[in-house]
């Protein structure tokens, strides 16, 4: 026999699994961001509005005969890199991306209300003192949107930096200390509310995360199911009408004794993962992996349409794959029939599978490809229900653990 062909490591599997974590974390993050820019994008533009019409009817307005141009410039400016922003974040990007832009942004917000801040001292500061209640907050502002960031580091650096830029206003100002403290606290404790639902968001994707991890060993339904209304799950199994797929690769015993644990470990991985996917894009899912076994369900919990004929197909692409990376023959066995769906188990221990003749018989079909010497046998009930390809054959066959022999067929 060909020796196995080299897979990747064990670890691989596991960074396949933190690789779609990291992209629902990334997603959630993405959203906020985006979302924070948008509104970002409309204050900065009434802002500007109310700077520029400030500038041209500095009299009606403001009660001043002139006002410079360096306000409404920077206001200006700021509107653009909030536009610039918001297309930035209307592409994909990485999570490692995104925290570099989620540290940017901040200082960059930071550095326009610094200079913000300068000029309307410059401008206004002696006649409208009152002015420094907008830059507290703005301050406010910034201080909160580290909450809608995924990132502590950046929760941080935006109460900070929102601090830093309200000291500088009342240093230039000349503010009281007691109204400066006040103010102080304020900021910081808007701040640490923000750095608080910044948590609850962080907790909603750790949520999001498991469903994810747990679709991986469970249907979708019943993962929506624990989520939602978890008692559910306890209610009275149900029948469905499936079909049951389970795979067995031959002599896979004694070809691996002489394999290092370690290799046999990444050829499962790999070879279950492939099988586990064809099932899912076909709409089944593994019931459970035995080793170098599988059973897969095609129709529960949820009634699925034409699901024989979704099994075949899905067992020829299973066949097809694994004879292109593995040195052993698979054998496969299909039956079609009733079943029972639901958890089994204690309080202590859940465990959603299906019971039922459909399983063992489909089971001790497979047996029987290696004694016949077909890689792929169905029963009849299954052939009745498949329209689309020809089946023939094989004669009526004794099943272990039954009186009546069952026809069995197989492709043409």
């Amino acid at each position: 026999m060909r020796p196995l062909k080299p897979t990747p490591p064990q670890s691989a599997t596991r960074l396949s699994l933190q690789a779609t974590l990291d992209q629902v974390v990334a997603a959630e993050a993405h959203s906020n961001e985006r979302n924070f820019a948008y509104v970002r994008a409309v204050v900065l533009f009434i802002s500007s509005v109310l700077d520029v019409a400030v500038f041209l009817f500095p009299q009606p307005l403001m009660g001043e005969d002139y006002i410079p141009p360096t306000v409404m410039i920077i206001s200006l400016c700021a509107s653009m890199f909030a536009l610039g922003l918001v297309k930035v974040l209307q592409r994909p990007l990485s999570l490692r991306r995104l925290r570099q832009w989620q540290l940017i942004i901040p200082v960059f917000d930071s550095l326009l209300l610094c200079a913000f801040i300068t000029n309307i001292w410059k401008v206004l500061g002696e006649t409208q003192p009152l002015i420094l209640t907008n830059i507290a907050a703005f301050c406010c502002l910034i201080a909160i949107s580290g909450g809608i960031r995924l990132n502590r580091r950046a929760a941080w650096l935006t109460t900070l930096l929102s601090l830093a830029n309200f000291t500088y206003a009342a240093y230039l100002f000349q503010v009281d200390i007691a109204i400066a403290l006040f103010a102080t606290i304020t900021i910081f404790g808007t701040g640490f509310l923000g750095m608080w639902m910044g948590g609850i968001v962080r907790r909603h994707i750790k949520n999001e995360s498991g469903r994810v991890l747990i679709e991986r060993f469970l249907p979708r339904t019943v993962v929506e199911t624990a989520f939602e209304s978890p008692l559910n799950l306890l209610q009275q199994p149900k029948k469905c009408d499936v079909t049951v797929v389970v795979a067995d690769l031959r002599s896979f015993t004694q070809y691996s004794e002489h394999l290092d644990p370690q290799a046999v470990l990444d050829f499962l991985n790999r070879y279950q993962g492939l099988l586990a996917t064809i099932v899912e894009q076909h709409g089944g899912w593994v019931d459970k992996f035995m080793g170098d076994g599988m059973l897969a369900v095609f129709g529960a919990p949820e009634p699925l349409e034409n699901h024989a004929e979704k099994a075949l197909t899905a067992a020829i692409a299973m066949a097809w794959e694994v004879k292109q990376m593995s040195p052993l023959a698979m054998g496969i066995g299909i039956h079609s029939g009733q079943v029972v769906a639901g958890c089994l188990g204690s309080v202590q221990h859940l465990e959603f599978t299906v019971i039922g003749d459909t399983v063992n018989v489909a089971s001790r079909i497979e047996a029987l490809t290696k004694t016949l010497g077909y890689p792929l046998l169905v029963s009849r009930t299954t052939q009745e229900l498949i329209t689309s390809k020809t089946l023939t054959s094989v004669g009526f066959q004794t099943i272990r653990g039954r009186v009546e022999k069952l026809e069995l067929f197989t492709l043409g």
